[in-house]
């Protein structure tokens, strides 16, 4: 019963400084747009990465509300939103109020899908297990996830979304446990029986995994890659802040899709507290009969994101991958 008083007090408290924040922000730029091909099109999801809410930097609370805000003007709706991790600068107390509140204010109704990053507890610093902890009551008390290890599941019309956790405090790595292993193969046996692709989310890259012992591990990549050469899956990860512009962004080196996001947050500027060209980017991903297209949306001013570094104009940042079990 306390814990469902606690879990209350933080909607509560949380919805009214977002509330207050949200009025500040003003309204977002851009209309309502839609899928490539709403009449065909299966599953629709937007991801989102490094929202770095500061509880002192209004300006990322500001890109953050009007992405938000871009996010639900989808015509076909979002069968889910996906968060990478780092959706904090400092795990702050204050700083979980304005992220959580925000989502929930902005998008009441979506089924929504955190990861935990490495800013999410602390960067390194901290107490560890604390932040942790609060991170659950978050997740528990806004998104109805009542979690006690940093990876999760969930089938949404059959296709299974899974969310990798780190598992120690790290800064540049992700550590993996032997459980998380076993449970993920599980899941994957199970993704494989659905015939439908499957979705891996996590905060650092495939390659920045280590044991135990803090050594770098192929494990997870070997793992992902196996699975992907009989059926269909595509990781998503944050961390980099790499621009979807740069061709490395989108690449399949290791035996499997793996898109990397950029930071949504980006800003410049005296004081870092103006946002630039590229702030507000993240991902629309669209599922057909036998396709996936990835398609990168600057969420911050309502537009298509466009790879101005192609010779030719207006060439969209944008992938489209032919499924194998289609």
């Amino acid at each position: 019963m306390l814990k469902y008083f606690k879990y209350g007090f933080l909607r509560v408290i949380s919805a009214i400084v977002a509330a207050v924040m949200l009025l500040a922000a003003g309204a977002a730029a851009g209309e309502a747009y839609d899928v490539k091909e709403p009449d065909k099109c299966l599953l629709n999801f937007s991801i989102l990465s490094d929202v770095h809410i500061e509880g002192n930097n209004f300006a990322r609370y500001q890109v953050f509300s009007h992405a938000l805000q871009d996010v639900r003007r989808n015509k076909s709706g979002n069968d889910a939103v996906v968060f990478l991790g780092d959706n904090t600068m400092n795990g702050q107390f204050v700083e979980n109020m304005l992220f959580h509140g925000a989502v929930s204010e902005l998008l009441p109704d979506e089924t929504v899908l955190p990861a935990l990053g490495n800013h999410d507890v602390g960067n390194g610093e901290g107490d560890y297990m604390k932040l942790q902890n609060r991170w659950y009551d978050f997740t528990a008390a806004f998104f109805g996830r009542k979690l006690d290890c940093p990876y999760y599941y969930e089938v949404i019309d059959g296709y299974y979304f899974i969310v990798l956790g780190m598992q120690a405090q790290k800064v540049h790595e992700m550590y993996i446990s032997g459980t998380q292993y076993e449970w993920l193969e599980d899941v994957l046996e199970k993704a494989a029986e659905s015939g439908k692709p499957a979705f891996v989310f996590k905060h650092f890259p495939s390659d920045d995994v280590t044991d135990a012992d803090g050594k770098y591990t192929d494990r997870l990549i070997d793992m992902l890659a196996a699975y992907n050469r009989e059926h269909d899956l595509f990781s998503f990860v944050g961390h980099t802040h790499m621009p979807l512009h740069l061709s490395w962004s989108f690449h399949t080196d290791d035996g499997f899709p793996e898109t990397y996001l950029p930071r949504l947050t980006e800003l410049g500027g005296e004081n870092d507290n103006e946002p630039i060209d590229r702030t507000g980017v993240g991902l629309e991903v669209e599922v057909y009969e036998n396709e996936v297209v990835l398609r990168g949306r600057d969420f911050y001013r309502g537009a298509w994101e466009i790879d101005d570094w192609e010779d030719e104009e207006n060439v969209l940042c944008e992938r489209t991958y032919t499924l194998k079990s289609r």
